[in-house]
């Protein structure tokens, strides 16, 4: 009897290694483990870095693709694409899509754009709002300034934009020799919100003044001076991930998106 319960036991510890092993290759076949795929590449130009951030995970859940973002100026982009960053989807400038297409690192005909937005000054919040209503008084505005904080002319839109408006106000050494510029637009803006100066002045894309909550929007450079920003997206040419590539493109020219690109300031593009 000893011998039979001892083989009874063997053979239960027998069958329950047999269902272990079982178990798990059945519900792998049945789909309850299927691995999702991996996340999609986004590279990013700033200005549209708030709106990105809101409404990713819209898209993550009306898709059931993940994202991984990275953001930086339109020329930082460039240079990431250009230095062999992963990359499915990038929104930049027109300006660096024909770069970019230039090097063959984009899909035909992938381009689609999304808004465009023009640029302006803020103050640190709390601070009074100087006038720049005019082309005059933003002229005065910019002298009068202690500091003025932008992005990297080099590689950022933005301030690019602000050299040739205070190059053509004939002022752009005065501007120059009290800037302080960073690697792009919204670093432009904290930095600003953190100087001691009593008159210190933010010059970006609307859209980067209003993600910084420490800063005020005086307003956007008053006519002529004003310079319109289309950002665009586009497939990298070569991406493995072209069906969820164009999901991603899609999802941004949508409602949801369109509606937050809206609030950070952009407008439609007009056509052509």
């Amino acid at each position: 009897m000893l011998t039979s319960s001892c083989h009874s036991k063997r053979s239960a510890r027998s069958l329950w290694t047999a269902l272990a092993l079982i178990i798990p290759t059945v519900a792998t076949a049945c789909g309850s483990d299927t691995p999702r795929p991996p996340p999609l590449n986004l590279l990013a130009a700033g200005a549209t870095e708030d709106t990105v951030r809101d409404e990713i995970g819209v898209f993550n859940t009306q898709s059931g693709l993940t994202v991984n973002f990275t953001f930086g100026s339109a020329g930082a982009v460039r240079d990431m694409v250009l230095n062999g960053t992963p990359a499915d989807v990038v929104v930049v400038t027109p300006a660096i899509i024909t770069t970019l297409d230039g090097q063959q690192r984009v899909s035909p005909g992938s381009r689609v754009d999304l808004g465009r937005i023009g640029g302006g000054l803020a103050v640190k919040a709390g601070a009074p709002l100087p006038a720049i209503s005019t082309t005059d008084e933003l002229k005065q505005t910019l002298l009068d300034a202690d500091e003025v904080y932008y992005a990297d002319p080099a590689l950022a839109t933005a301030g690019a934009a602000l050299m040739t408006i205070v190059n053509n106000l004939g002022i752009g050494d005065q501007v120059r020799a009290k800037g302080h510029t960073a690697p792009g637009g919204k670093e432009a803006m904290q930095n600003m919100t953190q100087s001691t100066a009593a008159r210190a002045i933010g010059a970006t894309q609307i859209s980067e003044i209003l993600s910084v909550p420490e800063a005020t929007l005086v307003g956007e450079y008053p006519g002529a001076l004003q310079v319109k920003t289309t950002y665009s997206a586009i497939i990298i040419a070569g991406t493995e991930r072209l069906a969820d590539a164009q999901q991603l493109v899609q999802f941004f020219l949508g409602p949801d998106f369109q509606a937050r690109l809206a609030r950070s300031g952009f407008e439609p593009v007009p056509p052509n």
